[in-house]
C-alpha cells in the first residue's frame, strides 16, 4: 500500500461532510475531476470503496464509515503538528521564553525582565501565561525554556532551583467583627511593604479565630486549595467556602470588596497598592510559606542567554 497523504484525508472528509463531489471540490479549491482521482487513488490504496456513488446525496459505505474516524485522526494530528510548529517558530523569534501564572506575568516578571534588559538590551524575552499543565507541555515541547511554579510535584525529567520563599497571609475585610481584639496582630499595607510581616516578633494568630467567616478559596487542583484546606483542618474546622476561584488576584479583590477572607500572597498587596479595606494576619502554621521554583529541562545543553538569565534570577531580590 502506498503512503496516504494529508491531502487525501482532507478530500475524503470533504466528500463525507458535503455529501457531494462538486461541493467538496469547491471546498478543497480543486476541480471535481481532480478530487475524483484523489478519492479513487485512496480507495485503491486501501482496497475498499469508501463512497456509494449511485445515490444522491453521496454516502459512505460501511467500510468508509470505519475509515472515516481514522481520516479525522490523521487530519487532527496534522493540525496539531502545524500548531506546534507555529508555536516553535514564534518562540524562535525570541531569545528566551518563560511560562508562568498570571500573578508572575503581571507583577513579578516585568520588573525582573526590565532590569535584566537594562544590562542586556539585545536579549528578547517572551512571557507566556500558563497553568502548571501547560507549563509542563511547553517545557517538554521547547515552546518555553523555563517555567515558574509553586507546584512541588512536577515531572522528574524537569530540574529546578528555588527563586524565593513566598509568604502567605490571611486577608480580612476591616469591617468584620472578627478583627476586634486582634489589633496587635493586624498588619497594614505599610507593614507588608516594610517587611514587618517577616519579623519573628510580629505576632501570629490561630486560624481558629476565623472559623465562622466565609472563605474565598482557589479551585481544587491549586496549591492554595490543598494548603488552605489543610491549615483549616489543623485548626479544627471545615471552612465555609463561599466561592472557588481560578486566580488569587480575584480572591484578593473580592476580599477587598468585603465578600470574605482569603489566603493571599504577601506580594499581591505590595504590587497592587493600598485600598485601606483590609487587615492582614500572619497565621501560626508551617504551611503559610512555600517555595517558588524555576523549572527547566534536565540534562539539556542551554544556550548562553538562558544560562545567564537563570543565574540572574538566582540573585534577584524578589519580593515575597
Amino acid at each position: 500500500m502506498e503512503y496516504l497523504e494529508v491531502r487525501d484525508a482532507i478530500c475524503v472528509l470533504a466528500v463525507a461532510e458535503e455529501q457531494s463531489f462538486s461541493r467538496a471540490a469547491e471546498r478543497c479549491y480543486i476541480s471535481q475531476s481532480a478530487l475524483s482521482k484523489i478519492i479513487r487513488k485512496t480507495e485503491r490504496n486501501l482496497g475498499v470503496e469508501l463512497f456509494s456513488r449511485g445515490c444522491v446525496p453521496v454516502r459512505l459505505t460501511a467500510e468508509g464509515e470505519h475509515f472515516l474516524g481514522l481520516f479525522r485522526k490523521m487530519y487532527d494530528t496534522h493540525l496539531e503538528m502545524e500548531q506546534l510548529s507555529d508555536e516553535i517558530r514564534r518562540r524562535k523569534k525570541s531569545d528566551l521564553s518563560i511560562g508562568a501564572a498570571s500573578y508572575f506575568c503581571t507583577y513579578v516578571l516585568p520588573g525582573i525582565i526590565g532590569d535584566y534588559n537594562l544590562e542586556n538590551p539585545e536579549v528578547n524575552i517572551k512571557v507566556i501565561e500558563s497553568n502548571d499543565k501547560e507549563k509542563v507541555e511547553f517545557l517538554h515541547s521547547g515552546i518555553c525554556d523555563i517555567g515558574i511554579s509553586v507546584n512541588t510535584e512536577m515531572p522528574s525529567d524537569l530540574d529546578y532551583f528555588v527563586l524565593c520563599r513566598e509568604n502567605i497571609l490571611l486577608a480580612v475585610p476591616k469591617e468584620l467583627k472578627v478583627n476586634h481584639g486582634l489589633e496587635k496582630a493586624a498588619l497594614s499595607y505599610s507593614d507588608i511593604c516594610s517587611g514587618k510581616y517577616l519579623d519573628p516578633d510580629t505576632p501570629a494568630v490561630s486560624l481558629k479565630k476565623f472559623e465562622k467567616e466565609n472563605f474565598l478559596f482557589l479551585r481544587q487542583g491549586n496549591d492554595l486549595w490543598t494548603r488552605g484546606l489543610a491549615i483549616c483542618h489543623d485548626a479544627g474546622f471545615e471552612p465555609k467556602i463561599l466561592m472557588e476561584l481560578d486566580q488569587l488576584q480575584t480572591a484578593y479583590y473580592l476580599a477587598d470588596a468585603g465578600k470574605g477572607v482569603a489566603f493571599i500572597r504577601a506580594g499581591i498587596p505590595y504590587y497592587v497598592g493600598d485600598s485601606g479595606n483590609l487587615n492582614f494576619y500572619r497565621i501560626d502554621h508551617p504551611q503559610m510559606s512555600r517555595e517558588v521554583r524555576v523549572y527547566y529541562n534536565k540534562e539539556e545543553k542551554f544556550p548562553k542567554v538562558q544560562r545567564d538569565f537563570m543565574e540572574y534570577l538566582k540573585k534577584y531580590p524578589v519580593f515575597a
